[in-house]
């Protein structure tokens, strides 16, 4: 049986650390498109003429490795069984950064505040990439290094396996599978997910917090979080049964992050004093 292949698989899995590079890509066209003509041309301007938020999105994650101080910026660990948000408990100042919506509330200011253009430019990137970690629901847990230590094994089919095809068991963690399984299992590209997200997107906000603050957005994230925790299979078995449940979820939360994410920017692109109040 599956449930009896996984311990067998185990010794594969790998880690992960945010949105694959699927869901960071639908994050930034979905906010794209609903930039103001202020807040476009002032992307347009910090990037380059013609280069997309979806084209930096990822850059976060290249340059995380290189500049340690970021680690911590991409997370918040909050426990599951909390429901309030302590930053003096979980956002302590260390070498590796505090998180994430620390981070956020002083890009803020640092996307048109910033003292140089360089400064300006990694504000735009960074912000692009944290405002959707914040929205994968195992970024604001504490637990098990937010599902990194929850070994997995996935057999779903998903939309990207029909017919003839057989899913094949493959060894993961949870977080793995919240950051890239689910999504590309939905469709063949980050494009036709864009259009999935776009499709339902009034749905996937609709009760949403209307807060323009990354705090609340955190906290909202992690009650998203503690309904996926409990319904991971007893068996560590993640097939299309949690599939179904679990990818209107991960497209509600980009939805969410890419309609935040333009708001943001449009915000900090009109404002004219410095710093942003």
């Amino acid at each position: 049986t599956i449930a009896a292949a996984v311990p067998a698989i185990w010794l594969l899995a790998g880690q992960a650390q945010a949105w694959g590079p699927e869901g960071h890509s639908v994050v930034a066209e979905i906010a794209q498109r609903r930039l103001t003509p202020a807040a476009s041309a002032a992307v347009s301007k910090i990037l380059g003429r013609g280069t997309s938020l979806a084209s930096v999105s990822m850059w976060a994650d290249d340059i995380r490795a290189s500049r340690p101080e970021t680690y911590n910026l991409h997370f918040v660990n909050i426990p599951l069984q909390d429901s309030t948000y302590d930053a003096a408990l979980y956002c302590v100042p260390t070498a590796k950064g505090d998180c994430v919506v620390a981070e956020l509330e002083r890009l803020r200011n640092e996307l048109r505040c910033a003292p140089t253009d360089v400064a300006q430019n990694e504000a735009l990137r960074f912000t692009v990439h944290f405002v959707a970690d914040l929205h994968q629901p195992l970024h604001t847990v504490r637990e098990k290094q937010g599902g990194n230590q929850v070994l997995v094994a996935t057999y779903i089919a998903g939309a990207t396996c029909t017919g003839r095809c057989t899913p094949t068991p493959t060894a993961t963690n949870l977080h793995a599978v919240w950051d890239t399984t689910i999504l590309s299992k939905a469709a063949w590209d980050w494009g036709a997910l864009v259009e999935i997200v776009e499709k339902n997107l009034q749905q996937y906000v609709q009760g949403a917090s209307p807060s323009s603050e990354p705090r609340e957005w955190a906290l909202e994230t992690h009650r998203v979080a503690q309904s996926v925790w409990a319904a991971t299979p007893t068996n560590n078995v993640i097939d299309d049964e949690y599939y179904r449940m679990a990818l209107p979820i991960a497209l509600q939360q980009i939805g969410r992050a890419g309609v935040r994410l333009a708001g943001l920017l449009n915000d900090a692109y009109a404002a004219t004093a410095c710093p942003l109040r």
